[in-house]
């Protein structure tokens, strides 16, 4: 019997996106679903999103392999308000039972990753996928330990505070702030079909502040213009 069938653990390796898109992802198909699911039904999405986004549905057993959608697909889809999450809190029982039995024994917020590093993942994803389990069972109630929801503060506290590679376990001051310079707005426009207008969009974007969902949101846009833009150019020469 190999390591991952005694530990229950699958080959694919749980969602590393962050649960907000995960649940943007479900309301998605509000509006129906399609008899096979693919990259391009987020088309807001940038194309890795999409791919890490595919990923969590398999895992979570809503679509198979072939990206064919599951009854539990429906069902969650179906269900609104304090039902989506009674829904979804069966779906994480089932794939997360041992991480759960380990919040059960109150074991330690290392243990928990330990558990996680058997999926074969490390540095950020691993800190992505721990976030997405706690922010899980955080959204439908799930008991944990209480080890973790303390890591889990400091783990959002990490993503604002820049190391400053001090070892006295001080903040050391920042540096003389420099005068902030004017950032030159970049504008991105694309013609229209049968000579119908321009569509011009002005994007005046600090990438350094940008959160992740943002920054996916932002280049799935960016993505759409250019391609479009593209095909457009490319039919007119034609």
């Amino acid at each position: 019997m190999t390591t991952n069938a005694l530990l229950n653990v699958s080959d694919r390796k749980p969602p590393y996106i962050s649960f907000k898109t995960f649940l943007t992802a479900i309301e998605t198909f509000e509006q129906g679903i399609p008899p096979t699911i693919e990259r391009s039904v987020w088309h807001t999405f940038s194309g890795g999103l999409q791919g890490h986004t595919l990923n969590a549905f398999k895992f979570l057993g809503l679509i198979d392999e072939a990206g064919t959608p599951q009854p539990a697909l429906k069902q969650l889809v179906d269900s609104k308000g304090d039902e989506r999450k009674i829904t979804l809190k069966t779906l994480i029982e089932d794939k997360y039972s041992k991480a759960l039995e380990l919040g059960k024994q109150n074991a330690s917020f290392q243990q928990l990753q330990d558990h996680f590093r058997n999926f074969g993942v490390s540095g950020g994803t691993l800190e992505m996928v721990v976030r997405f389990f706690l922010d899980a069972c955080e959204y439908t109630g799930e008991k944990c330990s209480p080890f973790w929801a303390k890591a889990k503060k400091t783990m959002r506290k990490s993503r604002k505070i820049t190391d400053t590679g001090a070892d006295d376990g001080k903040r050391q001051p920042p540096p003389p702030s420099q005068p902030a310079q004017p950032q030159k707005p970049n504008v991105k426009s694309v013609q229209l079909q049968n000579e119908a207008g321009t569509v011009a969009i002005t994007l005046s974007v600090d990438l350094t502040k940008l959160v992740r969902e943002d920054w996916d949101w932002l280049q799935g846009l960016i993505n759409n213009i250019t391609t479009y833009g593209q095909r457009n150019k490319n039919e007119n020469v034609q």
